[in-house]
């Protein structure tokens, strides 16, 4: 296969449109992910909601245009369109917010026209294991985006790279200190109880960081692996999407 660079939205390249209720889940870029679809869809005259089933940090203020943390997602607040905004709780941990009632979304899609839910959490680490509790994603969902790291392969497998080491080590099939395989990541996928276990709507897959040749090559070896897929690769930090022929 071989590799070319398209300056493609992402929002075209997930197919996404007016009226879609879309959750991430997965490590490696999700938030920055879910900002870079909210902004291009601003631009196109989109009211997007930007929300989560779990925690997630409260964005800088100049991502968005305006903030509701009274867990009512802008129910008394007249929406100017275009805009990005950003509901839920306020968690205790400082900085953090919490999911919003299933009631409360329900109940407000009709004031906006796209949804971004934030619907796993990974610490901060760039790959994870979920347990039977996790994701959460909401029936509503029209597209499930699950997100890896290319650049976790040839990395070794521990605490500082994994959430929830010892789930992703039965599920990978892999071992502590081993070097992340292709093989390993493409069975995190894969697996009933991997990326997409609670997946609702269509499943896209969006391999997140290729950045290199090396990348590059990582990436068309797992989507051979993969199969029949829906899959987006690129560049959140670059703002490239590629295209794998």
């Amino acid at each position: 296969m071989s590799q070319s660079r398209e300056q493609v939205s992402f929002l075209q390249s997930f197919g996404i449109v007016k009226n879609d209720v879309i959750s991430f889940v997965g490590a490696g870029g999700k938030t920055s992910l879910i900002f870079r679809l909210a902004k291009e869809a601003r631009r196109l005259g989109f009211k997007t909601l930007v929300t989560t089933t779990t925690h997630m940090f409260i964005p800088h203020q100049d991502d968005y245009n305006a903030l509701d943390l009274s867990d009512t997602l802008f129910r008394d607040t007249i929406l100017a369109a275009p805009g990005i905004y950003v509901g839920g709780l306020r968690a205790e941990e400082h900085g953090k917010m919490t999911g919003v009632s299933s009631w409360s979304l329900e109940n407000m899609l009709n004031r906006f026209d796209l949804v971004l839910i934030e619907a796993d959490g990974a610490a901060g680490k760039p790959l994870k294991g979920w347990k039977e509790t996790e994701p959460i994603i909401p029936l509503i969902t029209t597209k499930t985006i699950g997100i890896v790291d290319i650049r976790t392969i040839g990395c070794l497998i521990d605490r500082s790279l994994v959430h929830r080491l010892a789930i992703f080590l039965k599920l990978s099939r892999s071992v502590e200190t081993q070097c992340l395989t292709v093989d390993h990541l493409c069975r995190v996928i894969c697996n009933e109880k991997g990326l997409f276990s609670k997946s609702q709507g269509t499943e896209i897959l969006y391999i997140n960081k290729l950045e290199s040749a090396s990348d590059q090559k990582n990436a068309t070896e797992l989507v051979t692996r993969l199969g029949q897929r829906n899959v987006v690769c690129g560049s959140i930090r670059d703002g490239i999407v590629h295209v794998l022929h």
